[in-house]
């Protein structure tokens, strides 16, 4: 009997350990309970708004289940943006920089144009920004990784695994893009993040030895906020509020609510109370492996602990 108990529940664990599409689950790293996660925010922050939060959290408060070493520019090129978006991106990082008095944080400049070649390919795109995440995860002890979060194209990273493909099993990866349907199980890769550098997400897919988690849109969707009630808050931030709301009046004029997807995946990533991931297999065309996506989020715990931190940013 004792026999047969515990072939069932090694039977259950087999089964529990598998994604939804029947794979195996791939080894997740465990973080160790008595020191921060090393953490790099890559972040395309002059596209639209919600970098710019997603960085205002980060700089309010303490996280003190992060040691936050760097924050890298990112792309956004596209038709309508001219050719220097990660200029544009580098100047709103110093300047949320300089609000919080933290401009000593590391904050190299990344890619201008997207990884490899129009018809794909992977040639990297060097950068500051890639060969900062490169040293950062070279000077990991054994055994030890860091997180690099991409809230753009992840053009940085990708690049940074091209020069050199040892750091792929230092680093875990965050993403913010794709669209995911749960029901049948297909990706989609027809979307603003992916679209800005289709080859370096390519690319990270298909990186076997690299950790890596999705956030799609179609569940961050869900994190919108209204702008009369962001705007109330914001004024018990001080110039930080105050930049904010600007930003919010310029870039998205006569918008009266806006979805926060960045913040969402930074927000999962730091509380994972507030959300869940599967399990899932790659897309079809890809290196075909298990990665983590996220199936939901708890939009309503997310604002309320959003503001309670961003309140006290002065």
């Amino acid at each position: 009997m004792l026999r047969l108990l515990s072939l069932l529940l090694l039977l259950s664990l087999c089964t529990c350990d598998r994604a939804r599409n029947g794979q195996v689950a791939e080894t997740r790293h465990e973080w160790p309970s008595e020191q921060p996660v090393k953490f790099i925010l890559d972040s395309d922050t002059a596209n639209e708004i919600d970098d710019l939060f997603a960085i205002a959290y980060l700089l309010a408060g303490e996280h003190p289940s992060v040691d936050w070493l760097g924050l890298t520019s990112a792309q956004w090129f596209h038709v309508w943006s001219g050719d220097s978006t990660v200029y544009q991106s580098q100047q709103l990082n110093e300047d949320l920089l300089r609000l919080a008095g933290r401009l000593e944080l590391p904050h190299p400049l990344g890619a201008d144009l997207m990884m490899g070649k129009p018809w794909g390919e992977y040639d990297a795109r060097d950068s500051p920004a890639a060969q900062f995440i490169i040293e950062e995860a070279m000077a990991l002890p054994a055994g030890e990784k860091m997180v690099v979060m991409c809230i753009g194209a992840s053009t940085n990273l990708a690049s940074a695994i091209a020069l050199q493909p040892e750091i792929a099993t230092r680093i875990v990866a965050y993403t913010l893009g794709f669209q995911y349907d749960f029901e049948q199980g297909v990706w989609n890769k027809d979307e603003f993040n992916i679209r800005r550098d289709l080859n370096a997400a390519n690319y990270l897919l298909n990186t076997a030895a690299l950790e890596l988690h999705v956030m799609p849109i179609s569940v961050a969707v869900q994190y919108a906020w209204k702008m009369e009630a962001t705007f109330n808050h914001l004024e018990k931030a001080g110039a930080m509020g105050a930049y904010l709301r600007r930003r919010w009046e310029t870039n998205a004029t006569g918008q009266p609510e806006r979805v926060m997807w960045d913040v969402a995946l930074l927000q999962a990533f730091l509380a994972p109370e507030q959300a869940s991931e599967i399990l899932v297999g790659t897309p079809p065309e890809n290196t075909q492996r298990s990665v983590w996506v996220y199936d939901a989020i708890d939009p309503a715990a997310m604002a309320e602990d959003y503001w309670a931190k961003v309140k006290s940013i002065d």
